[in-house]
């Protein structure tokens, strides 16, 4: 895909000046004000009640994903699962033929990536991974970035990197080509993981999407494009971020909490390296694309990032193996713990 069409399809949004007046037909509540946090991400306050989210997704975002978004959301809080909630029982619109998803607001602090955070993500990610993933959108095929894949998870998301890629082509100089082959290939060989294990996934499980509400009391945001996909694609992008400043205390924290419910399976330990390394991989091909690396730097990074997935994947199977202790064995392969208890770790 050439780069201008991808930016016009995943990026454009159109009447975010009229978006106030579109929820405030919709819903019939008082906008104060509007502000944006991020691509598409509104702070709605309110004169007449609670802070929602509003998210306006493109054109292209099938209205169908939005609708299973929210889906998703409604499955969690059943679940007493710590996330955001969907501010109305109708909590998808249209506005301007552009999918609109309203949440309520969650109030707190974004932790700063300590090994306390880590640790709880850890435990929530664990948590996550024994809910079922049988029925409705909890089924469907998830966990792609949705910056680069409208839909699907991680064979989309990888899919859609090589067609940027590929489709940048031409405008690689003579001299740079063995590089882009470089980048071309370590892309190719990318893996999806699809016959591993699968788990209700978050796209973004990282403490970016992460609100600290209270004293031991968390909630994780932004699930646009979760669903159903390789529980160890899921857990490496949280290894890769924890151990991404060298500090592999993070590492240990994220795998002392994720064992509360789940010890990975032989195979999945065999692969967790390559889970590790292909989000940043990923990255490192988008942001060339984007402009936001040139090619030496883009290939420089991948050459960093076999070097820091070696660390963390060395750390993180040595202390799961090592950790095979009675308590962790009674959840083995995603043994569910009881409602009532998950609901005492996180009350929302």
């Amino acid at each position: 895909m050439k780069i201008d069409e991808f930016k016009e399809q995943m990026y454009t949004r159109s009447g975010k000046e009229r978006l106030s007046s579109h929820l405030e037909s919709m819903y019939g509540i008082r906008v104060k004000q509007l502000t944006e946090l991020d691509l598409g991400v509104f702070r709605v306050d309110r004169h007449d009640g609670l802070t929602w989210i509003a998210r306006l997704f493109s054109k292209a975002m099938p209205v169908k994903r939005v609708q299973g978004d929210a889906e998703i959301l409604r499955f969690l809080e059943q679940q007493g699962y710590p996330a955001e909630r969907c501010a109305h029982p109708n909590a998808v619109s249209l506005h301007e033929e552009q999918p609109v998803l309203v949440t309520n607001y969650v109030h707190g602090t974004k932790p700063k990536g300590s090994v306390k955070a880590f640790y709880f993500l850890g435990v929530l990610l664990g948590r996550l991974h024994t809910l079922p993933v049988t029925l409705g959108s909890m089924a469907r095929e998830g966990g792609a970035w949705h910056h680069l894949s409208l839909q699907g998870g991680p064979r989309e998301e990888i899919e859609a990197a090589l067609s940027l890629l590929m489709g940048s082509e031409q405008i690689v100089p003579e001299e740079q080509r063995l590089l882009y082959e470089t980048l071309l290939d370590e892309l190719k060989q990318s893996d999806d993981f699809r016959e591993m294990p699968q788990a209700l996934i978050h796209p973004d499980f990282v403490p970016t999407n992460m609100i600290k509400v209270d004293v031991g009391k968390w909630a994780v945001i932004d699930w646009t494009g979760a669903g159903r996909g390789s529980r160890i694609s899921s857990l490496g992008f949280l290894l890769w971020a924890a151990g991404l400043r060298g500090d592999l205390q993070c590492v240990d924290a994220v795998v002392a909490g994720y064992r509360k419910y789940i010890n990975l399976e032989s195979e999945e330990l065999a692969r967790l390296s390559s889970a590790i390394r292909t989000r940043p991989v990923i990255f490192d091909c988008w942001a060339l694309c984007m402009g936001r690396k040139g090619l030496v730097d883009a290939v420089q990074g991948v050459s960093e990032t076999r070097e820091i997935t070696k660390a963390i994947s060395i750390r993180a199977v040595q202390a799961l193996r090592a950790n095979m202790t009675h308590e962790s064995r009674t959840h083995m392969k995603g043994s569910p713990c009881s409602k009532e208890n998950a609901n005492k770790l996180f009350t929302y």
